[in-house]
């Protein structure tokens, strides 16, 4: 995961996220944000369903395979 020039309430969620059982996220403890950009992010793509990107950090869902062109 990349790192932003200063620290963002998204990304410290998702570094949360990733210590947390299921049980606490399901319920919405560590819910995304709604978009990473209006704090000044970047944001981190993965793969949903081979054809819509999404936000790691936020609930941001874009068309395309914006993960590929983020790894190159």
């Amino acid at each position: 995961m990349d790192t932003a020039s200063k620290p963002s309430p998204y990304r410290w969620r998702t570094a949360v996220r990733q210590r947390l059982p299921w049980f606490l996220i399901n319920l919405g403890i560590t819910d995304k944000g709604t978009d990473y950009e209006t704090v000044g992010g970047t944001h981190s793509w993965y793969n949903m369903d081979g054809e819509s990107s999404g936000c790691y950090h936020c609930k941001v869902i874009r068309a395309g395979r914006l993960w590929e062109s983020a790894d190159a």
